[in-house]
């Protein structure tokens, strides 16, 4: 039984990114205040909070503690707001480029290493137990929901991690530059706890990253 190309879409819809984008901006607003800020009616305002706060992008919190009906606030969750578009693409680029600048190339190595091991240890722990290609497929889903457009495929019975769009475009370098790419697959064999290789790149002309297990994956053909 072959391997099931699965892909992952993008959690949050357009009309619901405005809603994390007036929360990033004031926290605590309620349906009202979101009601005059983005003209739709209350009906519309809800639906669009139930569906943020069910995946973990927002939480509400109760106001007062008089008779009545209860009102509700909404505040953007840790997760929301990365999702809500806080980026530090300067900064990565900044300490990337220092880091190229480094002379010594045992220095150089030991501080990519340890950037890579901190990274992959970051996503291991969102990674629930499994097979590889359970945890790859995993793997796929939080790099998508990171707008990483990723998905699982497979040739001759091996799983490959496909990545559709360069996760660090601002940081490539040339063609003979592949730094990134190799600190990338030490991230990705990190949090898989699996030996992964680049097998096919986007600098050589390919449409897409392709990261393949370097060994057999017992399962996944029959």
């Amino acid at each position: 039984m072959e391997l099931k190309t699965q892909s992952f879409d993008a959690p949050t819809r357009p009309v619901d990114q405005l809603v994390l984008d007036l929360l990033r901006r004031q926290a605590g607003l309620s349906v009202t205040d979101l009601m005059e800020r983005l003209e739709v009616t209350a009906t519309a305002i809800r639906q669009r909070l139930d569906r943020l706060e069910e995946s973990g992008l927002i939480e509400r919190r109760k106001q007062g503690i008089g008779r009545g009906r209860p009102s509700f606030n909404y505040f953007l969750t840790a997760r929301g707001a990365q999702q809500a578009g806080v980026t530090y693409t300067d900064l990565a680029i900044a300490l990337w480029n220092e880091i190229k600048l480094i002379e010594s190339l045992e220095v150089k190595s030991t501080l990519i290493e340890r950037v890579s091991q901190r990274m992959g240890g970051a996503y291991r722990e969102l990674l629930a137990e499994g097979s590889l290609v359970d945890r790859m497929q995993m793997m796929a889903g939080i790099l998508t929901e990171r707008k990483i457009p990723t998905c699982i495929t497979n040739s001759i019975g091996l799983p490959i991690l496909e990545v559709q769009a360069c996760p660090y475009p601002d940081l490539v370098g040339s063609e003979h530059d592949r730094s990134v790419c190799n600190m990338e697959a030490k991230v990705l064999s990190i949090a898989l706890g699996q030996q992964m290789e680049l097998s096919q790149c986007r600098l050589d002309g390919h449409s897409c990253c392709q990261f393949k297990p370097t060994v057999t994956v017992v399962g996944a053909t029959s």
